[in-house]
């Protein structure tokens, strides 16, 4: 395929809103697999999206076509197919309601670099594009601007010089090189497998080097991300907050490391029970900026009440030990501050153990009333229950919770923090 990456807009007027469907430029090696995101820039007011990729298959092979990240927002169905050097996607989402807002890829479709290719190039281009709403009738770039943005696969030696064309590159991960030239736009793609992309010569143009996640996502643990004999190489990950960047350098060669410790990964242990994954999650969460350079969370505190104490918003006090954090849940309080049988007016107060702080709302459905008209009968749960957590974080009302309750025939109320899961 002639001509090198094409920036194609089309715009109609009186539009109110536009769209852009874009794929990168790639640099890789014949005989490797590089996997190309369909990225759409907003999916607001859509519930359908499609395109075709056209490419050179002289040059690649296609080799699994996935559903992108755009399948959380449009999650019922997604479809794909393809001819020799054209794949067909489509991607599809409620008929009752469009989405709001979001951005994302609409598929990944990866490919095989054949070999004997080295020196030549596929151009990646979008031939079609279709957007829709929920009516599944309404093509919405009729009316709205649609930008297509177009890509390419560069295919290298091991001992070529790499420098920009017209188009923002992404060197792939696994890649060798001969020499790299970097200008702004351009980054390098770190390995699932978690080993460099090597440059035999200089690296030159950017000193901060953007570095985009392996194609499986980031997980904890030590990438090298680029080895060269270039000294003085700094790095940027996207996405990624917790990381300590790290060099070694033997026979002139510098090979430059990045350890990441991803937070929903840091394992959460109790002493004496099993957290369930979601206690685990929410401790994880109400721990926040707490967990950099922390491999293990050891929580203690009453037995089976961790999770229940997590979900009312209550963060553990902790201490550092190496990259352990110990975290310790105490008994909270809770105890009914005020009552109005007129209206089913109830507030009460979680204070928690000494310690331990609140740092979110209580989980939704946690609070339950009890009641009945005879303190020698067992209470009963009254089914309907509203309540306002707005004063649940406010300085000078923390732990406060607004009950509206029906009481119907009942006259004496009690409130329990509960999982009815359980």
């Amino acid at each position: 395929m002639k001509g090198l990456a094409l920036l194609t807009v089309l715009v109609m007027a009186g539009y109110c809103f536009g769209y852009c469907v874009s794929v990168g430029t790639f640099v890789a090696n014949e005989g490797c697999t590089v996997t190309v995101p369909i990225e759409l820039d907003s999916a607001e007011g859509l519930s359908y999206a499609g395109a075709t990729l056209a490419y050179d298959p002289q040059v690649l092979v296609v080799t699994k076509v996935e559903a992108g990240t755009l399948n959380m927002l449009m999650p019922e169905d997604f479809i794909s197919s393809g001819t020799n050097g054209l794949v067909f996607v489509s991607m599809f989402g409620s008929a009752e309601e469009n989405v709001k807002g979001g951005s994302g890829s609409i598929a990944k479709v990866t490919f095989a670099v054949r070999e004997g290719c080295a020196g030549r190039y596929s151009d990646i281009t979008i031939s079609n594009v279709e957007l829709g709403e929920k009516t599944g009738v309404k093509d919405v770039t009729i009316e709205n601007p649609l930008s297509i943005v177009h890509g390419m696969v560069r295919v290298m030696s091991e001992t070529a010089g790499v420098t920009r064309l017209e188009s923002a590159q992404t060197v792939n991960a696994d890649t060798r090189l001969g020499t790299l030239t970097l200008i702004e736009g351009d980054n390098l793609q770190a390995s699932d497998k978690q080993t460099p992309i090597v440059v035999t010569g200089d690296v030159r143009g950017l000193t901060t080097i953007p570095v985009v996640e392996p194609v499986n996502g980031w997980a904890s643990g030590c990438y090298a991300l680029l080895s060269t004999p270039t000294t003085g190489l700094q790095f940027v990950l996207e996405g990624v907050d917790d990381v300590i960047f790290s060099e070694a350098t033997e026979n002139g060669v510098t090979t430059y490391y990045a350890t990441l410790t991803m937070p929903h990964e840091i394992p959460v242990v109790a002493e004496g029970e099993t957290l369930a994954t979601g206690t685990q999650n929410q401790i994880r969460t109400l721990l926040g900026n707490q967990l950099t350079g922390v491999t293990k969370i050891m929580i203690s505190g009453p037995q089976g009440l961790i999770g229940l104490i997590a979900d009312m918003g209550i963060a553990p006090s902790t201490t550092l030990e190496g990259d352990v954090l110990k975290a310790t849940y105490a008994r909270p309080e809770i105890r009914i501050t005020s009552f109005e049988p007129q209206t089913g007016l109830i507030r009460i107060k979680v204070t928690p153990g000494v310690g331990n702080t609140i740092v979110s709302e209580i989980e939704t459905g946690y609070i339950h009333v009890y009641g009945t008209d005879d303190l020698s009968k067992q209470m009963s749960l009254i089914e309907r229950v509203g309540y306002d957590l707005t004063p649940y974080l406010e300085e000078t009302t923390k732990g406060e919770v607004v009950l509206n309750v029906t009481l119907g025939t009942h006259t004496f109320v009690k409130v329990k923090v509960e999982n009815l899961d359980q």
